[in-house]
């Protein structure tokens, strides 16, 4: 998309952002508080799906992480069937119309998802198999709102900021993620433990609900002006595939975004799987597990605002190497953990906070930054199809590793992950800096 030109007199801001002309600061605030619901509603699974399926539907200890697994897995195949189509649309005809459509199905796929077993019952099918596989289709359903959802804020942030202050439009993308996090940990982890775990389908429901409403009413479309050409995945490739700044941002991606849902959905199946050993029940356990998450979001939280300013003033490239380097190392220290409710965790999680969050916002921005113009949809679209290929590899062999070679194994596993690309990227870093001055050259 072509920069457009910013108006030096009477500069709206939000948030430190300039604000353009053709926009006002309420658009601004309902695209975060949208990306805040679309958040919350990414992160519920991670409270629902562990008792559901050892509670309700009463699966096996044996195969119990490689089904967790798999359930959240749904996302990101629904992801992977659907996300270049869905970011080619969303270039073709607007960001706002695929947001609704993503809310709407969440709103009553999240209230059957708490039905699985009735269902299952209603249609004649009265074994635990035939149980989760009605989990397993609703689950998929939901993820297919979610694709049609959650891209979109992230292309709105790039359509609704000048290439200046994108840095810090992508930290508070993070910051409003990071805040569902806690929200959904610090929040409805809690209440389930007291009100039960049919309530959250609900509220997940009403949430969905919410996000439909201030997408239909507060949030609006800022197109670039070049009318997209449908692009093959062999053409998506050949772009990236030119390009060290893509490139990076696509690896960087295919990894970091697996962190959080591998430790969201396994450290909370561990502390599930390990509650009678503690005297809890399995909420118990999974507000403990809810407690955890909030250092990490909090720390990510607090750690977003200054990530966004060294995004702008120090480097995509550098934020992210730390980034990953960190998230890594934090990742790695939980084998030293034998007990999942050690206050050593808490430590491990705020340094993965840290990384998580610079690696994501990095990969985003960075991505934005090599997009060719009228293709940021597209590329943004790709870059989300590395999220579900990265979740569904790190997710189910993590899911094994957890049932086979011990609970922190899935962990290790994925924190080397984040520092092998993060040495890559030091070898790499100067061939980002010389596309970036050239296409700058380009721009004028």
């Amino acid at each position: 998309m072509d920069k457009p030109q910013e108006v030096k007199s009477s500069v709206k801001k939000f948030a430190g952002i300039t604000v353009p002309d053709d926009l006002t600061k309420t658009n601004f605030f309902n695209l975060y508080l949208a990306t805040f619901f679309i958040g919350c509603l990414m992160t519920f699974p991670a409270i629902i799906q562990p008792a559901l399926l050892k509670d309700v539907i009463g699966i096996s200890q044996e195969n119990y992480g490689s089904l967790n697994s798999a359930l959240q897995n749904m996302s990101q195949i629904a992801t992977l069937f659907f996300v270049g189509f869905v970011g080619y649309l969303s270039d073709k005809h607007g960001r706002r119309i695929l947001a609704i459509l993503g809310f709407t199905i969440m709103t009553i796929f999240y209230i059957l998802f708490g039905y699985s077993k009735e269902i299952a019952f209603a249609m004649g099918v009265t074994s635990i198999n035939g149980q989760v596989f009605v989990a397993f289709v609703i689950r998929f359903i939901i993820g297919i709102g979610l694709i049609l959802g959650y891209p979109q804020f992230i292309t709105m942030v790039a359509d609704y900021t000048f290439e200046k202050d994108r840095g810090k439009g992508m930290a508070l993308n993070g910051l409003c993620m990071g805040l569902a996090s806690m929200m959904i940990f610090g929040v409805f982890a809690q209440i389930a433990k007291k009100t039960g775990l049919s309530s959250i389908f609900y509220m997940a429901g009403i949430m969905s609900f919410l996000g439909l409403l201030v997408s239909r009413f507060g949030v609006v479309d800022r197109m670039p002006k070049e009318k997209p050409e449908k692009k093959s995945f062999k053409e998506i490739y050949q772009v990236v595939a030119k390009s060290t700044t893509l490139k990076v941002s696509y690896v960087a991606t295919f990894v970091s975004r697996a962190d959080v849902v591998v430790i969201a959905t396994l450290l909370v199946a561990w502390m599930v799987a390990v509650a009678d050993k503690y005297g809890l029940t399995s909420m118990q356990a999974t507000a403990k597990g809810g407690i955890a998450i909030i250092v990490m979001s909090l720390v990510s939280f607090l750690a977003f605002p200054i990530i966004g300013i060294l995004l702008d003033r120090w480097g995509r490239v550098q934020v992210l190497i730390i980034s990953l380097i960190l998230a890594g190392a934090g990742l790695c220290l939980i084998l030293t953990l034998e007990n999942p409710f050690s206050k050593f965790l808490y430590i491990y999680m705020a340094l993965f906070g840290i990384g998580m969050s610079g690696a994501v916002v990095g990969a985003n921005t960075l991505a934005t930054d090599g997009a060719p113009i009228g293709m940021t949809g597209t590329i943004l679209g790709g870059l989300n199809t590395m999220q579900p290929i990265g979740i569904l590899i790190f997710l189910q062999v993590g899911g094994f590793l957890f049932d086979k070679l011990g609970y922190a194994s899935p962990f290790v596993l994925k924190g080397l992950a984040d520092l092998l690309v993060g040495i890559w990227i030091i070898f790499v870093r100067g061939k980002i800096v010389h596309e970036y001055a050239l296409k700058k050259g380009v721009r004028g």
